[in-house]
């Protein structure tokens, strides 16, 4: 997840190795690392999901299942079977075909580290004489790279917005150049839905909302050019059926908005508009669009496989009789997949409706790539035009970050802290971070004066609107700390974040804050003498869990309906080792776990004294039943040295971990999650261990199961 900015290459009679300049989040200094030539194609191997699809066993029966039943219905019919599979990966579907009787089969995969793989798992599992093409489908020639053109087409090229990965334009060119006039295609169609809903806490994840006091009066409006924004029209991809039900309302039935014939042999529309009329099942906003799609495998349509969360998924009822896990919540009762989600679209401009039974028009569009969505009370006249962000917000921060300014807990607890810092009269208020409107919200408090260090552009632009629509006093933004004269420190009474930076991925990685104190410090050679610092310190926590599915994204497949998959495993792992890092940032509302301890405190850091080095370590008793697959950190932050726990703001836990139960997650920051090996009954400890060189910006974790603790010295 680094960002490679410009790559240097050195060669010698001996080696060749590639050189990628990264910045790290916690020093914000640009670094030279040394990586492999094959670094990208292990990062991408690593990171490409197909251990997720192969562990979706719904997707797995229901595929084998359409291919060995249209292949049997060819055979009866008197046809030769010739299969072409698109984008092969491990050559499962190839397999597959060639399995269930296909004549011929051809298989491509452009990705030639896959390719490479699928080649040596074909020859193990006795299917090498699948016709293995290295090249993108739309580059095959038949004739060529393949003998004639094939009449079946197999193939998995469907992404969570059904287009996304350029679905439209291969099976276009399919038809057109490779298959056969009768050819049948698994899968045969597919059909797309969209709900409409209402939710006060979704919609945070979109617009800023008024920052009210603690007495509820308003504090920071939000500038004209915020609230005439349409936002973006990009998806919103999550885990649906993981919502809180409390948070969100339906206001219709689901609604088929688009219909794809993947074996019409006239092409496929690039582009399309549907006005859809909607009958409101109950008064409310039209704030949402909720969407997913279904596919039929098979021409007769019998094999279904839905993508709907739980709560409009038609096979619910059946899943719920056959699930063998009494205890797994209604919500997990439908096949989980990470590969194929859910997303949220947001109206340009909410529909405000107070009748149940009134009808509106949700205007539906597709591009070759996406969809968005319009809602109007009287039938459009116009085509739809693409909304995009107008204001900095959406396109400057992540949905996250958005949903974190408006999320009322976190921000009341850094405003009881802000009231008392100003009724210190005069308050002089350094704040530091991207985007920090509780920074600002201190000269609405009554501070004297505020330094805004804000060195982005866009974000900059946007906290300026905020100023001036607030007619906010005594505001000065800062590029820099060089900016920063003697002088002006001096006067500093307090130095606030709360933290966030563009940069941070996981939750230490907002530490930069303590580096830029360092810097400040280095600057004028010390900081003023009774400046407050807030946060003061922060603690990272583990809590080891067990992940209902999150850890199948890092599991070995080892065997998928039938084939040996090892190869594969092995490749990933490699390439894992090379390229992932140890820690990864994951939203873990969206991942069921269950919490297996109660966590435990591994690094303190004093932001006062932000450069001294550590090393800590530990054990953590496993008091649940249940196999450790993960563990999961995040950081915890301190305002005030007052220790209570309304001067902690947490990116962990929303309440107080039960062992043995399920986690309530904050649901507007990403955890950090290590994955492990699942323990045994005899492993009972999680021994632990970490690292802190912040000069470096260096954190490390290292996590191991054992029968004993580990012995502290």
């Amino acid at each position: 997840m680094q960002k490679a900015l410009r790559h240097l290459t050195v060669k010698n009679i001996r080696f060749m190795a590639s050189f990628a300049q990264v910045i790290n989040p916690m020093t914000g200094q640009n670094t030279w690392q040394e990586r492999g030539d094959d670094y990208d194609y292990h990062q991408e191997v690593a990171n490409a999901g197909f251990g997720d699809m192969l562990h979706d066993w719904e997707r797995n029966q229901k595929y084998d299942a359409a291919i060995r039943k249209t292949i049997a219905g060819m055979r009866r019919a008197g046809k030769e079977v010739h299969v072409l599979d698109i984008g092969t990966g491990t050559g499962i579907l190839a397999m597959m075909a060639l399995r269930a009787g296909a004549d011929t089969v051809t298989a491509c995969e452009a990705f030639l580290p896959m390719a490479n793989c699928a080649a040596r798992i074909l020859a193990a599992n006795d299917a090498d004489h699948v016709r293995l093409i290295r090249k993108r489908s739309t580059d095959i020639v038949v004739g060529v790279d393949m003998p004639h053109r094939a009449n079946l087409l197999v193939a998995e090229l469907l992404d969570t917005e059904l287009i996304g990965e350029g679905a439209i334009g291969i099976y276009n060119h399919a038809h057109e150049e490779l298959l056969t006039d009768d050819a049948l295609c698994i899968p045969a169609r597919a059909t797309c839905y969209a709900q409409v809903a209402q939710s006060p806490m979704a919609s945070q994840w979109n617009s800023l909302k008024i920052l009210p006091d603690l007495d509820g009066d308003i504090l920071l409006r939000p500038p004209t050019q915020l609230m005439q924004c349409s936002g973006e029209a990009a998806l919103h991809d999550v885990q649906l059926s993981q919502l809180p039900p409390h948070s969100f309302h339906v206001l219709s039935e689901p609604a088929q908005i688009f219909h794809f014939d993947f074996q019409r042999k006239q092409p496929l529309e690039l582009a399309r508009e549907n006005v859809v009329r909607i009958q409101l099942s109950r008064p409310g906003s039209v704030e949402l669009v909720f969407y997913w799609w279904q596919i039929e495998l098979d021409d007769a349509g019998e094999q279904l496989l839905s993508c709907a969360p739980y709560w409009a998924h038609p096979e619910l009822e059946q899943l719920k009789a056959t699930c063998t896990d009494k205890q797994r919540p209604l919500a997990n009762i439908v096949p989980w997949r990470d590969h194929w989600m859910q997303a949220i679209y947001y109206i340009p401009k909410p529909l405000h409706l107070h009748d149940a039974g009134e009808e509106f028009w949700l205007r539906c569009y597709h591009d070759e790539y996406s969809l968005w969505f319009d809602a109007h009370k009287e039938q459009p006249e116009k085509p739809a035009q693409r909304h995009s962000c107008s204001c900095d917000l959406h396109m400057t921060y992540t949905r996250n970050r958005i949903g974190q300014l408006n999320q009322s807990i976190r921000n009341k607890r850094y405003l009881a802290y802000l009231e008392q810092a100003v009724k210190a009269k005069p308050a002089h208020v350094l704040v530091m971070g991207d985007g920090c409107l509780l920074g600002l919200a201190s000269a609405a408090l009554g501070a004297a004066s505020v330094h805004c260090l804000e060195p982005h552009r866009f974000s900059r632009r946007l906290l300026k609107s905020v100023v001036e629509h607030n007619q906010l006093k005594n505001v000065k933004f800062l590029d820099s700390l060089k900016q920063l004269d003697r002088k002006e420190l001096d006067t500093i009474t307090h130095i606030f974040a709360e933290p966030y930076f563009l940069n941070s991925i996981l939750p230490w990685d907002n530490f930069y804050f303590g580096t830029l104190l360092m810097q400040l410090e280095q600057l004028h050679e010390k900081l003023p003498a009774n400046a407050e610092i807030s946060p003061c310190a922060a603690r990272i926590f583990a809590l080891p869990v067990e992940f209902l599915d999150l850890h199948k994204i890092r599991a070995p497949i080892v065997s998928c309906e039938g084939f040996d998959l090892r190869l594969f495993d092995d490749m990933v792992q490699r390439s894992a080792e090379q390229a992932l890092s140890q820690v990864e940032a994951q939203p873990l509302w969206e991942y069921p776990c269950r919490a297996l301890a109660q966590p435990q405190q591994l690094l303190s850091v004093d932001f006062a004294n932000f450069g001294v080095e550590q090393s800590n370590h530990g054990s953590i008793k496993l008091t649940a039943e249940g196999n450790c697959n993960g563990i999961a950190l995040w950081v915890d932050w301190q305002l005030s040295p007052n220790e209570n726990l309304k001067s902690i703001v947490s990116s962990g836990p929303l309440e107080p971990v039960e062992t043995g139960e399920y986690v309530k997650w904050d649901m507007f920051v990403r955890q950090g999650v290590h994955f492990i090996n699942q323990t045994t009954a005899e492993q009972q400890y999680l021994n632990w261990s970490t690292t802190f060189r912040p000069l470096l910006g260096e954190l490390n974790f290292n996590f191991s199961p054992s029968a004993n603790r580990e012995k502290c010295e």
